[in-house]
């Protein structure tokens, strides 16, 4: 039996879990309700949502987990805001783009710090290419404690003839061209993810802006 209706259930019941914080300052993972998270005024959460079907659109396996936040990924937020720094890559200065680009690998873990600022071994072909997500849901609360999300999301489809090509992270950039890109998230995944011919791997990216200070 299909269980591709399946999938907006799942995504409710992740979007209700409690997502830890990346602190923008240093990239600390903290907990969303620990006060420190918010105290000295908002902080970005990054969220993953991962969906693998067949080619029948049967969920083989459903994952979600909080992304890291590079340090050129900071860098690069701050120049954005407030003009050129000299941590963000020279390449992206100049036009340093949206981050909604999604790309996946199959490589060994990566760094145990945030500073590495690429995939270990990204796919470049059969399907599974990083490509220009679409910009889903945007959601945003109102009064204190303000909270707004977008999602990005890709579905990569397999079309190579290795059989079980085993996918184990992913990242968030802003050009679909490796060379000339700047890395703002990347994250292994929770389990790998072994697809064959003809699977499907949607991949929900949340970036949320959250805090509340208080104006006066």
């Amino acid at each position: 039996m299909k269980k591709a209706t399946s999938i907006g259930m799942f995504a409710a019941i992740a979007f209700a879990v409690g997502m830890t914080g990346i602190n923008l300052s240093d990239g600390t993972i903290t907990l969303q309700n620990s006060p420190s998270a918010t105290a000295d005024g908002a902080s970005i959460l990054g969220h993953i949502e991962l969906i693998h079907t067949d080619k029948e659109g049967n969920i083989l396996s459903y994952q979600q987990t909080d992304n890291a936040i590079v340090s050129q990924g900071r860098a690069c937020t701050a120049m954005l805001l407030s003009g050129e720094n000299t941590e963000c890559p020279a390449a992206t200065k100049t036009d340093i783009g949206n981050y909604t680009t999604i790309g996946i690998g199959n490589g060994s873990l990566l760094a145990a710090d945030t500073t590495a600022q690429a995939l270990n071994s990204e796919i470049t072909g059969d399907g599974l290419a990083r490509a220009l997500g679409t910009l889903g849901t945007y959601t945003a609360t109102s009064g204190t404690g303000t909270d707004a999300t977008q999602r990005i999301t890709k579905q990569f489809t397999y079309t190579g003839s290795q059989s079980g090509n085993v996918i184990s992270q992913a990242g968030l950039f802003n050009s679909t061209t490796i060379s000339s890109d700047s890395t703002f998230a990347l994250k292994n995944f929770p389990s790998n993810v072994t697809m064959n011919n003809g699977d499907q791997l949607t991949v929900n990216w949340d970036i949320t802006v959250s805090g509340s200070d208080a104006v006066s």
